[in-house]
């Protein structure tokens, strides 16, 4: 049945490692933790059971710049009854979503909207038939960047008839893991664990003296590698000074730049001239690659270094989704380090911040819905730093459905600083145990394998402390490909398959 199912609705022959698995699990109602290696089919884990069970299944995701675009390839593929919630979206485009739920498979929406009572109030009259939190690591790796709505997932689970759930990630360690049930109340549940080696992917570590020597290596390297590729930064005005540099050294390659900063619009379209093959290039930060599946890309090259080995994998993982060689390298500087450490403090609250931050807060009062919001602003913390801070204050009481309980300011402010404290220091820990397994001597493989508690394994090629070269990744000869299309041949690349999704269905 679920073959016959697969081939009608995918056209697969055969399940992946861990699929069938899991999809079964969730047919017969079971809670689920998985934990599968990026670029083996996640997604068709929850698709599948939506299009053959009765009821909507919901998928919390973070993705909000590709939702759309997820909904778009499911329509094309022949899956109609599917919709995104998102804050992209007009009024008027939410309200017509809301009055189709009944009629969904499938709804993506994110933790934020998730809260929204005109929301939970329609799902409350639909039939959920499962419960999906994509990128589930989200709930664990809390911080100044962490969306403090992922935490409030359990009650928004229970509201809704605490349906089957699924919880899938592509990287978290044991304790992480742990967490991640703790916060959903998975009980009685399947796990499927895989390991999060990816054997196609050749890692390599270069240190380098000085950031010119570092940016001379990055220039000669895109400039011979197979393309597609990535180029990771840390901030938003180094991957547009990147890109901008590469472009005037290889004229040639079609680069551009994408961050978390830039307008919604900009970010769809560079991430659809990617994924049709019409960029060769990205300087990204990390708000680039999650949920994409490009299957062709040939190399990531980290320009600074991740905070974290999860976030690491997690973004080598983007390349080589076909199985093909590929390319994982790092590259630093001494002074990276500082900078991976300033990273981190970017943001940090003290308690003399929170003193202030809270000062106004009286006993009784009825908070309006953006009190918090409006004063982080007025303070300049941003980053969504303010709903942090609200959910540890509903922790400790402080705050009850709204409103301000009797509190020693003095106490609560200590107690709240300590909470901050105490993630800060699990940050920083994470950030020690990635910067010693650049310095590793032995295989690197065998390090990142053994961060997750799993078996070291042995295969060529590996990485740099096991012996190869970068030559497998060269690019055989230069690409022939015409240096500009007409906008006639632009349009078509970027949007011929939209226009013919925009003909057919309900949804469309």
């Amino acid at each position: 049945m679920l073959e016959q199912a697969l081939r009608t609705h995918f056209g697969y022959d055969s399940f992946k490692p861990g699929q069938e698995e899991i999809i079964e699990a969730l047919l017969s109602r079971q809670n689920v933790l998985a934990m599968l290696p990026t670029g083996t089919g996640k997604s068709l884990c929850y698709q599948l059971p939506a299009l053959v069970t009765e009821g909507l299944t919901i998928v919390v995701s973070p993705l909000l710049s590709l939702m759309e675009d997820q909904v778009q390839q499911l329509r094309s593929s022949g899956m109609k009854r599917v919709a995104s919630f998102n804050s992209f979206q007009t009024r008027e485009e939410r309200k017509r979503t809301s009055s189709l739920l009944p009629q969904l498979d499938l709804l993506y929406t994110s933790p934020e909207m998730l809260q929204s009572k005109w929301l939970l109030e329609r799902l409350e009259h639909v039939t959920v038939a499962h419960f999906v939190v994509d990128e589930a690591h989200c709930i664990s790796h809390w911080g100044h960047d962490f969306r403090a709505d992922y935490l409030r997932l359990k009650q928004v689970k229970k509201q809704l008839g605490d349906p089957p759930c699924l919880a899938i990630t592509a990287t978290a360690t044991p304790r992480v893991r742990e967490d991640i049930c703790e916060q959903l109340d998975l009980r009685h549940r399947l796990d499927v664990i895989h390991s999060v080696n990816r054997s196609n992917i050749y890692l390599q570590v270069e240190q380098h003296e000085r950031t010119m020597a570092k940016l001379e290596r990055l220039s000669l390297l895109v400039g011979t590698l197979q393309h597609p590729g990535l180029v990771y930064v840390q901030s938003r005005r180094q991957s547009e000074e990147l890109a901008s540099r590469l472009k005037e050294t290889h004229p040639h390659l079609r680069v551009s730049h994408y961050h978390g900063g830039m307008e919604n619009a900009d970010r769809l379209l560079i991430q659809q001239q990617f994924m049709a093959d019409q960029l060769d290039l990205i300087c990204c930060t990390s708000a680039f690659g999650m949920g994409l599946n490009k299957p062709d890309i040939r190399f990531v090259i980290h320009y600074h270094y991740s905070l974290d080995m999860a976030s690491y994998i997690q973004e080598i993982g983007r390349a080589g989704r076909d199985g093909g060689p590929s390319l994982a390298l790092l590259l630093s500087t001494p002074e990276d380090v500082g900078q991976a450490k300033a990273m981190l403090e970017r943001g940090r609250l003290q308690a003399s911040d929170l003193d202030w931050l809270l000062a106004p807060l009286q006993e009784g009062e009825a908070l309006a819905d953006d009190w918090f919001e409006q004063r982080f602003e007025a303070f300049g913390a941003g980053n969504g730093m303010w709903k942090s801070i609200r959910f540890l204050l509903e922790q400790l009481g402080a705050i009850n459905e709204g409103v301000v309980q009797p509190l020693d300011r003095y106490a609560l402010t200590e107690a709240l600083a300590q909470k901050l404290t105490n993630r800060y220091a699990e940050r920083e820990e994470r950030l020690r145990a990635f910067l010693s397994w650049t310095e590793r001597t032995a295989c690197r493989r065998e390090g990142m394998l053994r961060y997750f508690n799993e078996e070291p394994l042995s295969q060529h090629p590996c990485c740099d402390k096991c012996g190869g070269d970068l030559t497998l990744f060269q690019a055989k000869e230069k690409n022939h490909r015409p240096d500009r299309f007409s906008w006639q041949e632009e349009l078509a690349l970027l949007f011929g398959e939209r226009e013919e999704q925009r003909d057919g269905g309900p949804y469309s």
